[in-house]
Parts: C-alpha cells; sequence; structure tokens
C-alpha cells in the first residue's frame, strides 16, 4: 500500500515539474515577444520588460528543480536549483537596478523638455 502510494505521489510529482518548466518556457518566449514589440514602441521599457518575465520564468523554473530534489535528491540537482536560485536573485537586484535608472532617466527627459511641448502633449 505504501508503495503504491509512493509511485502515485512520484507520478504526481513528475507531471507537476513538466506543468512548472512549461510554464517557465511560455512565460519567456510570450515575454520576449512583448520586449521585442515594446522596443518599437519604447526602447528604454523593453529590456526591463524581459528581464521582468524572465525573473517570474525563473520562479516556476526554481519550482520544477526544487520538486525534483524531492523525488530524486543528487548533487547534480541540488546543484542546478543553486544556480537557478542564484541567477534568480542577481536577476531581482538587476531588475530593480534597472527600474531605478529607468526613473532617473526618465526624470532627466522630462526636465529635459521644455514646459510649453509638456503642456501640448
Amino acid at each position: 500500500m505504501y508503495e503504491t502510494f509512493e509511485e502515485l505521489f512520484k507520478i504526481v510529482v513528475r507531471y507537476s515539474i513538466l506543468a512548472l518548466e512549461i510554464v517557465g518556457a511560455t512565460i519567456i518566449v510570450v515575454e520576449a515577444v512583448r520586449a521585442l514589440i515594446s522596443l518599437l514602441r519604447d526602447p528604454h521599457r523593453s529590456k526591463t520588460l524581459l528581464a521582468e518575465g524572465i525573473n517570474t520564468a525563473l520562479s516556476f523554473l526554481l519550482g520544477s528543480e526544487v520538486l525534483k530534489t524531492i523525488i530524486a535528491p543528487d548533487w547534480r540537482d541540488l546543484g542546478m536549483t543553486c544556480a537557478i536560485l542564484l541567477m534568480r536573485a542577481a536577476m531581482t537586484v538587476l531588475l530593480h537596478w534597472e527600474k531605478k535608472t529607468e526613473e532617473k532617466e526618465a526624470l532627466k527627459r522630462e526636465r529635459a523638455t521644455p514646459r510649453a511641448e509638456r503642456e501640448r502633449t
């Protein structure tokens, strides 16, 4: 009876891993397309948009890696989980820095625009 539940658990976890990896990959593709479209409209925003998408996707991929360590814990899986965790942390820091830089640049552009021109728009 215990073995049956264990096998059922492993099946559920494997499908969950697959689902999380599909969601992560889909987010990356969708956000890349959105960033490409945004590049034509607002080049300054497209980098941040793509970084946010990758950061979100890394969360799903991290979830799948954690599940992999549950059913087959070995050093390779633990290393992959740590690598994804470090990538996500670095992306979060870079994204925060990028947003702050973008806000400063937008403020500079706004201040550089003459008042009469701002009132027309």
